[in-house]
C-alpha cells in the first residue's frame, strides 16, 4: 500500500539520521578514549581511527533501541509538523493503522539488527581487537576476519576461535626446522591454560620427513608454551561481542562442567530480546508523537523525551540485568523484564491517544 511505503520510507530516513548523529558522537568519544594508547608499538592516531571504525557495528548494535526510538520520533514528528498525520487521520486512517505501518517497518529493521548482532558484530569485533593488538604488541598476524596467527621461534600457531577463561578452539601448530622447512603439523580440537600449562585435547600430529608423512593421534598433549597470555588478554572477546550461538554453546559448556554460566546465558537472552526491544521503542514513539503537538513544544519536546526515555531505559535495563545476576534470577526473566515493561507502557499510552 502507498501509505505503508511512505511511512516506511520516512521511518527509515529518520533512523538513518539518528544513526549518523549517535554514531558520530560515540565514535568521537571512543577515539578520545584510544588516545592514551597512541604511541605504544605501531599504534598511532590512524590505527586508533581504524580501530574505532571497526568497532562501529558493535556500537550500532548496542544503540539500536535508542536509535529506533529517536529515529521514529524524528520521522513521525516530521509528519506531525507537516500536518500529514492530521490529514491521514482525517482521511479515515486510524492510529492503530498508522502504528501497524510503523511496526511493519520496525520488524524489517529488527531483523537487520538481529543479523548485525549475530554475524557482523562478532566478525568486526575480532578484526578490531586483533588489529589493535597487532599494532601494539607487534607479534600478531591476522589472516582473515576470524583466524589468529602468532609466532613463537620456529612455530606458527593458528587459532580459529578464542573463548573466555583462556580457552582456544581449532588450533594448528606448524613447526619448522633450522632450514625453515616444514617439519610437523599438529591439530588440536581445543586447548585451555590451567595450572601454568596449556592442555590440548583431541590431537592429530603429522610429522614430515624425506621418507614421507607419519600421522599419529592422542587424546591429550601438555605444552608449557602456546599463545602468550599477554596476547590472550587483549584478544579475548567479551560476552557482548560474541554471537548468540557462541554464547549459547559456551554457556552450555560451562553448565556441563559445573561452572557458573549466568553472565553468558544472560548475554544470550539480551541478544535474543534486543531486536524485540527495537520494536518496543518504536511503539513507545507513537504516543509521544501523537501526544505532543507544535503548540505543546513540538520537535524539541519530542527529542528531549526521546533522550530521557533512552537514558532511563538504558540505566534501568543494565540495573535489572546486573541485579538479576546478583540475586540469581533466571537470565531470561531479567533480560525480558525491561522489554515487557516498555511494551505494557506503550500499549497503555497508545490506548489513551485519541
Amino acid at each position: 500500500m502507498i501509505l505503508d511505503r511512505y511511512i516506511a520510507k520516512t521511518v527509515i530516513a529518520g533512523c538513518i539520521l539518528a544513526s549518523f548523529v549517535m554514531l558520530s558522537i560515540f565514535a568521537f568519544v571512543d577515539f578520545v578514549g584510544q588516545l592514551s594508547d597512541v604511541g605504544k608499538g605501531d599504534y598511532g592516531a590512524l590505527e586508533a581511527a581504524v580501530f574505532v571504525l571497526l568497532r562501529l557495528p558493535q556500537r550500532l548494535y548496542e544503540l539500536s533501541p535508542s536509535i529506533l526510538l529517536l529515529g521514529g520520533i524524528l520521522s513521525l514528528g516530521t509528519l506531525a509538523a507537516n500536518s500529514e498525520l492530521i490529514v491521514m487521520r482525517a482521511s479515515g486512517v486510524s492510529i492503530l493503522r498508522i502504528t501497524r505501518s510503523v511496526l511493519q517497518t520496525g520488524l524489517i529493521l529488527a531483523i537487520l539488527v538481529a543479523l548485525l548482532g549475530e554475524y557482523l558484530v562478532p566478525s568486526a569485533s575480532r578484526t578490531a581487537i586483533t588489529y589493535r593488538a597487532e599494532a601494539i604488541e607487534k607479534k600478531l598476524i591476522v589472516s582473515g576476519s576470524r583466524d589468529i596467527w602468532a609466532r613463537d621461534d620456529n612455530r606458527y600457531i593458528n587459532v580459529k576461535k578464542i573463548l573466555p577463561d583462556h580457552q582456544l578452539r581449532q588450533i594448528r601448530l606448524y613447526e619448522l626446522d633450522d632450514n625453515r622447512q616444514l617439519r610437523s603439523i599438529t591439530y588440536a580440537e581445543r586447548a585451555q591454560y590451567k595450572n601454568d600449562v596449556w592442555v590440548l585435547n583431541n590431537i592429530k600430529r603429522s610429522d614430515i620427513s624425506a621418507s614421507g608423512v607419519e600421522t599419529t593421534y592422542q587424546q591429550e598433549l601438555i605444552l608449557k608454551r602456546l599463545l602468550l597470555l599477554e596476547l590472550f588478554s587483549v584478544l579475548e572477546l567479551e560476552a557482548k561481542d560474541m554471537s548468540a550461538l557462541e554464547l549459547l554453546t559456551y554457556s552450555q559448556y560451562l553448565q556441563k562442567n559445573n561452572v557458573d554460566n549466568g553472565q553468558y546465558l544472560l548475554s544470550f537472552w539480551i541478544k535474543v530480546f534486543t531486536p524485540l526491544t527495537c520494536l518496543a521503542m518504536l511503539m513507545i514513539a507513537m504516543p509521544i508523537v501523537f501526544a505532543t503537538t507544535p503548540r505543546s513544544g513540538g520537535a524539541g519536546q519530542r527529542v528531549m523525551l526521546a533522550v530521557v526515555i533512552g537514558i532511563v531505559y538504558f540505566v534501568i535495563n543494565r540495573s535489572v540485568n546486573h541485579l538479576g545476576l546478583a540475586m540469581n534470577i533466571m537470565p531470561v526473566i531479567s533480560a525480558s523484564l525491561p522489554l515487557i515493561v516498555v511494551v505494557l507502557v506503550s500499549l497503555y499510552y497508545l490506548k489513551k491517544v485519541r
